[in-house]
């Protein structure tokens, strides 16, 4: 599984949610690599209008907000 934020280096969110997922990943034992792409040029690109965005496997799950931890390991453990 390939997991990546989007979201500019000085956004603390987007930071904190790579954070988040790499610490449910660990504590699920999930093979994933969890990336942070902070170029504005590939944010555009994948459409992310606002920040933080987040993809699993090269689909955009959600852009512009933050879920909870409980949603966020809903949402990468519904993926395995």
């Amino acid at each position: 599984m390939k997991i990546t934020v989007y979201g500019p280096s000085n956004c603390s969110n987007c930071t904190q949610l790579k954070q988040t997922t790499q610490e449910i990943v660990d504590r699920n034992d999930i093979d994933a690599d969890v990336t942070k792409e902070p170029d504005m040029a590939k944010l555009a690109q994948k459409g992310v209008m606002s920040t933080p965005g987040f993809e699993i496997d090269d689909e955009m799950v959600f852009a512009g907000s933050t879920p909870s931890e409980d949603e966020l390991e809903s949402i990468i453990t519904e993926r395995l």
